[in-house]
């Protein structure tokens, strides 16, 4: 599974068979794939110590022995950033 943001093209999280592997440099320890929902098919990543320039559209991509799914969401971060 794949979480890529369209304004960079860039891997954001990055998960297979139970690993989490590369990203982004400006996302390293700022995600975490929540896994309690995976066996029902939720992919929810939370992305911490959000900043304006995380605002954009991302993709999850999702590719298994029965086929491929992709979905797309929209983060707008509004408000004061203090860091």
């Amino acid at each position: 599974m794949e979480w890529i943001q369209h304004q960079s093209s860039g891997l954001v999280h990055h998960y297979q068979s139970g690993v989490d592997l590369e990203q982004m440099e400006e996302y390293k320890g700022r995600t975490e794939l929540l896994r309690d929902g995976l066996s029902d098919g939720n992919l929810d990543l939370r992305i911490t110590a959000v900043r304006p320039s995380d605002s954009g559209s991302y993709s999850c991509a999702v590719e298994d022995g029965d086929g491929y799914a992709e979905a797309v969401v929209n983060l707008e971060v509004s408000g004061q950033w203090l860091g």
